[in-house]
């Protein structure tokens, strides 16, 4: 589905736009032109982009999908290609946008998601963060539509760590649960820090360099964005680098995790050898007797003697109980 709007810098209404009929409504200096095209058609897209007069690569990189997030340059456009994330399951689901713009006009493309749907991209979110802001500069400028998409992007990168984080912190209190519930689960667990992991490389792969781009805009390097709101791309560049600093600090985390799981199991596989050395130790006093004693001789004391049986059980408990003791003592059983 393609839409589109005309937003006006002398009015705060909106007005929509046949996608037939954008390039001919595109002008800077009255206003803005905003496409928004979720999973179109694809001969439709590129009629649009035709009509555009996108870069031939541009319009390659957009059909095939699955590039990798950057801000490329070409003679009168821009193209940015940004992941959408969503954590369900202990497992990410990313959906590309593409954004193209230029003086005066921007495309949002919402690709199709790679595997599981993440669900809809809050494109009203956007929306609305866009219009409040164009209120209170009174312009309806292309960079503030573009910071406003990717706000939302960079917010819903946050609500992907929290809930990294929350996992975490419950894969930690099990970890360190002595109980024997916490160790029938330790499968569980190992799966759940391998989703984990997995998702926090895809999430890594998709969030960073969002860096480059928001530093490249901030900078200046892109002609149609104004100081207006190049403002408000450096608050957002910061915002990046914090959820930059949160996925490395999980990854840390998660390799601890690991360690500390693997510590865990060996030092309940070392328990356990002790309480097997320990009455091993003990069973191989009676084991001895019981052996010497079941040899075929004639003069067994358990075959003449009538308490034979009982002095001899007895003989096996006065030596073992020591034993027994000691081990108690030392927390062996």
């Amino acid at each position: 589905m393609i839409e589109a709007w005309r937003y006006r810098h002398d009015t705060a209404t909106v007005e929509p736009v046949a996608p037939d009929d954008v390039t001919d409504q595109i002008d800077p200096d009255t206003g803005l032109i905003w496409i928004d095209c979720n999973e179109p058609d694809g001969e439709a897209l590129q009629r649009l982009l035709e009509r555009l007069g996108i870069n031939a690569f541009a319009k390659e990189d957009i059909a095939k999908a699955g590039q990798r997030t950057k801000l490329e340059h070409y003679t009168d456009h821009f193209h940015v290609a940004v992941y959408d994330c969503v954590l369900r399951s202990h497992e990410l689901r990313p959906r590309e946008i593409d954004v193209l713009f230029g003086a005066g006009w921007l495309v949002s493309v919402h690709q199709l998601p790679e595997a599981e749907d993440p669900g809809d991209f809050p494109i009203e979110t956007v929306r609305h963060r866009f219009e409040l802001q164009r209120t209170q500069h009174d312009r309806a400028e292309v960079g503030l539509l573009l910071w406003a998409l990717l706000d939302v992007v960079v917010d819903r990168y946050f609500l992907v760590t929290e809930s990294i984080d929350d996992t975490l912190d419950a894969i930690e209190d099990a970890v360190l649960a002595a109980d024997d519930s916490a160790r029938r689960d330790g499968t569980t667990r190992s799966r759940q820090l391998f989703g984990l992991s997995k998702a926090l490389v895809r999430f890594r792969r998709a969030a960073i360099p969002l860096r480059d781009v928001t530093a490249e805009i901030s900078r200046r390097e892109v002609e149609c964005i104004t100081p207006v709101a190049i403002v408000h791309f450096q608050d957002l560049a910061d915002h990046v680098l914090r959820v930059a600093d949160f996925i490395e600090s999980q990854r840390d985390v998660i390799t601890g995790l690991r360690d500390a799981e693997l510590a865990v199991a060996s030092n309940r596989l070392s328990r356990s050898q002790q309480r097997i050395a320990a009455w091993g130790a003990i069973f191989i006093v009676a084991t001895l007797i019981t052996g010497v004693l079941g040899m075929n001789f004639r003069n067994a004391p358990e075959l003449d003697w009538e308490e034979g049986f009982l002095v001899i059980v007895g003989v096996m408990m006065l030596i073992g109980f020591p034993i027994y003791w000691y081990f108690k003592r030392k927390d062996w059983i």
